[in-house]
């Protein structure tokens, strides 16, 4: 008996974790979703700041991420009991792709290349090519100036 209800317990905290996990700002309606061209995702990116959360009750983490006009790129990842910052390069291709290169291993420090979409005041981006780091989408609310410091 003291067997199988620890193992009900521990399928239930499994579910859990698993039910708890987050990619982004949240849902992203589809049909609101507008491709960006070069020029607006300049506009949008340039001196303001991207933030997205994820990970789950036990490791909860948050992103923010800075763009300036230069094409220097600073961020920020932060935990309970942690945090990793790193910079880097970003720009945008005249084939409407947003690229960004890590200094550190974050992307494998490889450049890597997306289609921005907008939502709102929600930018996702859809890897195209090169190294798309730990995912293929990425869901950032856009925030104005450096709210975090960066």
């Amino acid at each position: 008996m003291k067997a199988s209800l620890t193992r009900a317990v521990g399928a239930m905290i499994g579910c859990l974790v698993i039910a708890g996990c987050q990619a982004g700002p949240g849902p992203v309606d589809e049909g609101a979703l507008t491709r960006l061209s070069a020029p607006e995702i300049r506009e949008a990116l340039v001196d303001n700041s991207l933030y997205r959360e994820g990970g789950n009750w036990f490791r909860h983490w948050e992103y923010a991420g800075l763009f300036r006009a230069d094409g220097a790129l600073s961020a920020r990842v932060w935990w309970n009991g942690g945090e990793e910052r790193a910079t880097g390069v970003w720009e945008v291709t005249n084939d409407d792709l947003y690229c960004r290169t890590w200094h550190n291993n974050w992307g494998e420090g490889k450049r890597g290349c997306f289609r921005v979409s907008k939502a709102g005041e929600i930018l996702v981006f859809d890897y195209e090519s090169g190294s798309s780091g730990d995912a293929d989408r990425y869901a950032y609310e856009l925030l104005q100036g450096n709210p975090y410091g960066l």
